[in-house]
């Protein structure tokens, strides 16, 4: 399972949290979560953001280059997905959540896209639902090259996480079923552009 989504800035700088979805999976949790707990949730998002942004920008010097990624010449979906840094890394118990945690990332310019997974997730499903995830948001939103349309958009970011996670479940998608998500996300988001 999924505990959380995320899209977050990457350049040096503060680090902005710019949307978060969180996937409650404890049945005991049926409440609306108090304002401390929404706040004690946010501030750990932000943390695991933060760390995020911190192994781009190692990942960036240690790469040697000198200015910041040239985007000019990247049109399409494809050439900027294939541009994608990726990573993985563990969340230790207590840092910053009870339980550990799998993060994986991927990130471009400056739009970060997180997967929080419980420790037992299988991790190339959640690399493959990342993939889709991010290339829909590119289509449907231009979010790669404009994080703020997370903001500005965000009825249709909503709409492609239902679709590629719904209620934090990690799918394995064969072509056909990939296609079915496809087609039905397509029919939303036309009504969407009425």
């Amino acid at each position: 399972m999924v505990y959380a989504f995320l899209i977050h800035t990457l350049t040096p700088g503060p680090c902005r949290l710019l949307y978060s979805s969180v996937f409650v999976h404890d049945p005991q949790i049926n409440e609306v979560p108090t304002d401390d707990e929404r706040a004690t949730r946010k501030e750990q998002l932000l943390q695991v953001s933060q760390r995020v942004q911190s192994e781009y920008s190692f990942r960036f010097v240690a790469s040697g280059d000198d200015s910041p990624e040239d985007l000019a010449g990247l049109s399409s979906t494809n050439e900027l997905m294939s541009s994608l840094k990726s990573g993985v890394f563990r969340l230790s118990p207590g840092n910053p959540f009870n339980a550990e945690k799998v993060v994986l990332w991927k990130g471009l310019a400056n739009s970060g896209f997180t997967l929080i997974c419980e420790k037992d997730e299988n991790r190339l499903i959640a690399e493959n639902v990342l993939d889709h995830v991010i290339r829909h948001l590119q289509e449907h939103c231009q979010i790669i090259l404009q994080p703020s349309e997370a903001i500005l958009k965000v009825d249709r970011v909503i709409t492609v996480i239902y679709h590629f996670l719904p209620n934090g479940q990690l799918l394995f998608m064969n072509n056909r079923y990939l296609r079915q998500v496809e087609k039905e996300l397509e029919q939303v988001m036309s009504l969407k552009k009425e």
